[in-house]
């Protein structure tokens, strides 16, 4: 399997439409998609959410017309697509997972039907589009189970029901000798006991249909490298699917471009990783985690989480919202871009 070099740019639509600017290194104004392909990126993961109304100012485009767009584009420049279904109409992430306003009142076994059929109408969509997914991620850093408060982790049994209706929709849609992998992520890339309970229970509960195991896996948060390390030799271990980092990041400095606070700032990488934001560590670790993954026998990929957002008005976590994680971003302030860059050139 070639190895995943990848990127979340889930905002550059909206980033766009509010003036944003790519730089390449050398200062050549390009598309964004393009600077990234040329430094080695060869998959894009884009979420998506049901019916978004709390996004970016000028329009919810992590929904199903946003993300036919952008799957064009991505497909045009002939790199891989790797689709986060969210099942949410905002973020889902193991804090929250909260159930689309539209299936609200819904019993499980109805919530389990429209997990399928939102994801078999999205993919139908993007087939017809010419655009489909290489991979297709079903739920986001759900750890603590999905689609709340029947899929918490009280409840197994319905994390396994809806898991199995969201893969059914995708295993439905191969035809042609077309092969969709399929994968389901979660947050704890660096605990390999929470990572081994999760995936035990799964299995106790139905759940083996699946490609690919997703970690987020942020060092600031999870812990050293070893601890990666450590989960991943456990999955091998225990599941033999590959495995990839699909969300990571690093800051490149603590300035902030708005009134909104960086998430994560010095004060945090230099207390639990020794390291202070800077474009140089930007790189250092990326190409460490990079590094790491390529030589663990199931490492498949690395993604770098939205690389591409930086600092823009009206481009913030919500509407009227300013942008917490630009400083982690791989273009400065102006959109040029950090030497960073190069890690994905391993």
């Amino acid at each position: 399997m070639e190895f995943l070099m990848g990127a979340d740019i889930s905002s550059l639509q909206a980033m766009e439409d509010q003036g944003a600017e790519y730089f390449d290194l050398d200062g050549t104004k390009k598309d964004a998609i393009s600077i990234l392909k040329a430094h080695g990126v060869n998959c894009i993961r884009l979420r998506i959410f049901n019916r978004p109304e709390r996004s970016f100012d000028r329009g919810d485009y992590c929904d199903l017309a946003g993300t036919l767009v952008m799957a064009k584009r991505i497909k045009e420049a002939g790199l891989k697509l790797l689709l986060n279904f969210h099942y949410s109409d905002f973020w889902a992430d193991w804090k929250k997972q909260t159930m689309p306003a539209d299936w609200n009142g819904q019993g499980k076994d109805e919530v389990a039907q429209s997990v399928y059929a939102f994801t078999g109408k999205v993919l139908k969509e993007l087939d017809a589009a010419g655009a489909y997914p290489d991979i297709v991620q079903i739920g986001n850093e759900i750890g603590c189970g999905l689609l709340w408060d029947y899929g918490t982790l009280e409840h197994p049994e319905n994390i396994a029901l809806f898991l199995n209706q969201g893969i059914r929709a995708v295993r439905d849609m191969q035809r042609n000798g077309r092969k969709t992998e399929v994968m389901i992520h979660l947050e704890c890339g660096g605990d390999a006991q929470r990572t081994g309970r999760f995936f035990a229970e799964l299995q106790k509960h139905g759940v083996t249909d699946y490609d690919v195991i997703g970690l987020s896996y942020y060092p600031y948060w999870a812990g050293g490298y070893e601890k990666l390390q450590e989960n991943m030799r456990n999955l091998a271990r225990c599941y033999k699917k590959p495995v990839v980092v699909v969300e990571t990041a690093f800051p490149y400095t603590d300035d902030s471009s708005d009134d909104m606070p960086n998430v994560v700032s010095s004060e945090l990488t230099v207390e639990t990783t020794g390291l202070k934001a800077s474009v140089a560590n930007q790189r250092r670790v990326t190409e460490e985690i990079i590094r790491l993954v390529k030589k663990e026998e199931n490492g498949y990929g690395v993604f770098y989480w939205e690389p591409v957002w930086y600092c823009v008005k009206g481009a913030g976590v919500e509407k009227g919202s300013g942008n917490e994680w630009e400083n982690q971003a791989m273009f400065d302030k102006n959109g040029r871009a950090l030497d960073s860059l190069h890690a994905f050139e391993l």
